[in-house]
């Protein structure tokens, strides 16, 4: 079907180019929720009525007339539905086609080839201190968006932005200079901040060699961001499998003048003005519903100084997209960033926003603070695991709020989403233990007839789908659905038939079906980070 999907999509998208003159968003097509509305619905006709002012009904007819000629043979039937949907039924043949060409070339059978250079920032939490495990959703969701544009063919960076500049930065080092000393007061300061992180900061400094020598000569905040960095934050995204292709330093733009050049380039076209002292940025000319100051009266940058610099770095190191996952705090932030862009002449639609919503715990243990104020995604991590924590930071929609339900999370039962997974997973490897297979022959595919086995390959087949729409859209939330989907759908089958059945060529077809079952559910929790169990 990803040979079908790609090819009715490409169809339909010229049918709507070369007949209607419009351009729809991907994806032009959807999986039905009922069998009885087909394989396939678009919704395009709707969309097209709404733009040319015409019936959809008259529109949704001439595209199916159009549909009928380009997929001649493979299809079963193609109807319109009032107000204007048209749903393809995809013939057998097609199915099976499909499922030999999975077993020929397994998961590149769901690849796409769009190339594509592509940034993606995420996490960027300030270096002061461990992860919290709103840190660890936006860990997550980042990784897996990243996997998922890979799979697509994008060639992807991974980047953390380190603000290692600010005031924040300030108040932690004066948090640790607070445990230092032959007298340490451990008074924090106003703000500041607290932990026994910040006591085994001081401890690591006391024992440094360099302090001993000249406390005035080192540089306690270098060597505290190094620290955290070091063995709080990668020690927390090593826990999780996450690691980062570049760490870019705000500092560092600040200090190679980045931010003074992009200052210059706004000033040049005008952009730039003072008012009581300070310089502000004539945002509102590009949608922004204010100007913005980007250096303060005393001469101290603000954040946004940094961040215009940084995008347009970003832009000059010759990246055709680039994603930013951001905390709901930032949600405002979005029109300055994007004025910014196009007041440096690039087109705003290079940048996608993505706000991630936060997280709650709910359980019946007590979790600890031992960062002070916050619980540790460390601590989440060690108590339900690497799989549980990445799986049920994905279970939202990146806009919903997450409610971390820690004791599903460990239930070894059904009622636990990833364990119903993870089960199908061990199930059909000891189906093929108990058959001695290891190797499967598509001529065999033929004799897949029965309404139960063509309906658990339809919905192997809607990986296809689901993963255009989690690419589209930057969702993995729709993965998490259709693998839940695609589990009820496989106990279903199996409480209906068996698999190693009397007959040797039926058998030897649902063997196969199960092995591209197996090939679905390894390729899809892989995009996940999740690693696939072979026994329970």
């Amino acid at each position: 079907m990803k040979g079908f999907y790609d090819k009715v999509s490409h169809i339909l998208e010229e049918i709507i180019v070369r007949n209607y003159s419009v351009s729809l968003e991907h994806p032009l097509w959807e999986v039905p929720q009922r069998q009885e509305f087909g394989d396939l619905s678009s919704m395009a006709a709707l969309k097209l009525a709404s733009k040319l002012k015409k019936e959809p009904l008259e529109i949704a007819t001439q595209i199916k007339s159009f549909l009928e000629k380009e997929l001649s043979g493979e299809y079963e039937k193609i109807e319109i539905l009032r107000p204007g949907f048209i749903n393809i039924f995809i013939s057998s043949k097609i199915l099976i086609e499909s499922l030999s060409d999975i077993l020929n070339v397994k998961e590149k059978f769901f690849r796409s080839g769009i190339k594509r250079k592509t940034l993606i920032e995420f996490l960027s939490a300030n270096p002061t201190g461990p992860l919290s495990i709103a840190h660890g959703r936006q860990a997550v969701i980042g990784d897996t968006i990243a996997n998922v544009l890979e799979f697509f063919g994008n060639d992807v960076i991974r980047e953390y932005y380190v603000n290692d500049d600010g005031k924040q930065l300030d108040l932690m080092v004066a948090s640790v200079k607070a445990w230092l000393g032959p007298n340490p007061s451990g008074e924090i300061p106003e703000g500041g901040y607290k932990g026994e992180y910040i006591k085994d900061i001081a401890k690591k400094v006391s024992e440094n060699k360099n302090w001993q020598k000249n406390p005035e000569k080192f540089d306690l905040k270098k060597f505290t961001i190094k620290h955290i960095l070091d063995d709080l934050i990668k020690k927390d995204l090593d826990s999780l499998c996450i690691k980062f292709d570049n760490w870019a330093s705000q500092r560092e733009i600040i200090d190679d003048k980045k931010v003074e050049k992009a200052i210059r380039s706004l000033t040049k076209k005008g952009l730039i003005y003072e008012k009581e002292g300070a310089l502000w940025f004539a945002s509102t000319k590009f949608g922004d519903d204010k100007d913005r100051v980007i250096k303060k009266a005393d001469g101290e940058l603000t954040y946004f100084a940094s961040d215009i610099a940084y995008h347009k770095d970003k832009i000059e190191r010759k990246f055709q997209k680039l994603i930013n996952l951001w905390g709901p705090d930032h949600h405002g932030y979005i029109k300055r960033v994007e004025s910014a862009i196009l007041a440096l002449g690039y087109n705003k639609s290079l940048l996608s926003v993505i706000i991630i919503q936060l997280v709650t715990l709910k359980t019946k243990e007590r979790m600890s603070k031992r960062a002070g104020t916050m619980i540790l995604l460390s601590d989440l991590v060690k108590d339900v695991g690497k799989d549980a924590a990445r799986f049920y930071y994905l279970t939202r929609k990146n806009s919903s709020h997450l409610e971390f339900d820690i004791d599903l999370a460990k239930q070894m039962s059904f009622d636990n989403p990833l364990y119903y997974i993870q089960y199908v997973c061990a199930r059909i490897e000891s189906i093929f233990r108990k058959a001695n297979v290891s190797s499967f022959d598509p001529n065999y595919n033929k004799f897949l007839t029965d309404p139960e086995e063509l309906n658990l390959l339809r919905a192997l087949l809607q990986f296809s789908y689901c993963l255009e729409k989690a690419y589209c859209v930057l969702e993995p939330a729709f993965i998490i659905e259709f693998l839940k989907d695609l589990a009820s759908a496989f106990h279903r089958f199996y409480e209906q038939k068996k698999v190693i059945a009397e007959d040797k060529d039926i058998t030897q077809a649902r063997l196969n079906l199960l092995a591209a079952l197996k090939i679905v559910f390894h390729c899809a929790l892989g995009l996940l980070g999740i690693t696939p169990v072979e026994k329970m």
